[in-house]
C-alpha cells in the first residue's frame, strides 16, 4: 500500500493541474482539508510546532512528530507528506535512525531542508553534504521496505534576500545534485519574483514546489510558469488563527 501511495503522490507532480497543498497541523485540520477534496495532505513544521506550544526549527520533540505522522496516516485516505525539517539529525547515524522511525509510520513523503538544525542565520549544509544526506534517506526507506517521496527544500532564497539570476543558478546547482542523489522534487520557499521563478522552472531537473505568501497569490497561473506544486506553508494556519480571532466574542 505504501508503494502505491508513493506512485500516486509522485504522479500528482506530473499532471496538467498544479498540485495545491493547503498545509495541515493536526488530525482535525487534515480531515477538513481532505473532505474539501485535497488529493494529498502535507504538514507545515511551523504550524505543527506553534499549535503544540513550540518554536519552529526542531524544537517540537521528535516523538511528537512521529505520533502526529502515525495519526495522520491512520485518519486519511490520501498520501501524507511530513515536513521533517532536517530530521533532527546532526550525524549520518542519527539521520538514518530517525528516517527509519518516521518512514515506519506509513507516510508517503517528506520535506527535507538543507538548512542546518536550529540555525539562526540560515547556515546551509554544503551541496555535497546534503546530497549524501538525501542518499541516506533513500537507504533508510529501503531498510523499512517502503518508498518515500523526497521534496528537497533549499533555503538559499531565505539565506540571501538579494535575489538574482546568480542565486537562481546556485539553487539550480543544488537541484541538479539533489536529483542525482534521489530527490523527487525541489522546494524553493522564499523566491517570490515571477521572472526568477520562471527562470528556475525552465532549467530545473525536478518538479518545482513554491510556497505562497502575501506576494504571490493563488490567482496566478502557476502551471504556465512551470510550477508543479504550490504549498500554503504556515499561511493556512495563520488564516485559521485570523478567522478565530475575528469571530470569537465573549459576552459579559
Amino acid at each position: 500500500m505504501r508503494k502505491n501511495r508513493y506512485t500516486e503522490f509522485k504522479e500528482l507532480h506530473y499532471q496538467t493541474d498544479v498540485l495545491y497543498l493547503f498545509n495541515c497541523w493536526d488530525v482535525m485540520s487534515a480531515k477538513i482539508i481532505e473532505n474539501k477534496g485535497a488529493k494529498a495532505l502535507a504538514t507545515s513544521s511551523y504550524a505543527v510546532s506553534d499549535a503544540n506550544g513550540y518554536t519552529d526549527g526542531e524544537y517540537l520533540p521528535f516523538e511528537n512528530l512521529l505520533q502526529l505522522s502515525e495519526k495522520l496516516v491512520q485518519n486519511s485516505n490520501v498520501p501524507v507528506s511530513i515536513d521533517a525539517e532536517g530530521f533532527y539529525a546532526k550525524s549520518s547515524e542519527s539521520l538514518h535512525q530517525n528516517a527509519q522511525k518516521l518512514f515506519g509510520t506509513g507516510i508517503t513523503g517528506v520535506n527535507f531542508e538543507d538548512q542546518k538544525p536550529q540555525s539562526k542565520e540560515y547556515a546551509l549544509w554544503s551541496v555535497d553534504e546534503q546530497s549524501e544526506r538525501i542518499k541516506i534517506l533513500k537507504s533508510a526507506a529501503e531498510d523499512v521496505d517502503t518508498e518515500i517521496f523526497i521534496n528537497a527544500r533549499t533555503d538559499v532564497f531565505f539565506k540571501n534576500k538579494n535575489h538574482s539570476v546568480e542565486l537562481v543558478n546556485e539553487a539550480l546547482n543544488r537541484a541538479e545534485r539533489y536529483a542525482l542523489a534521489g530527490a523527487d522534487c525541489i522546494f524553493i520557499p522564499g523566491l517570490t519574483e515571477i521572472s526568477l521563478i520562471k527562470e528556475f522552472t525552465k532549467h530545473s531537473p525536478l518538479p518545482v514546489n513554491i510556497m505562497l505568501n502575501s506576494f504571490n497569490r493563488s490567482s496566478i497561473d502557476w502551471r504556465s510558469l512551470g510550477v508543479n506544486r504550490v504549498s500554503y506553508g504556515p499561511h493556512s494556519y495563520f488564516q485559521m488563527k485570523e478567522t478565530l480571532l475575528s469571530n470569537l466574542v465573549f459576552k459579559v
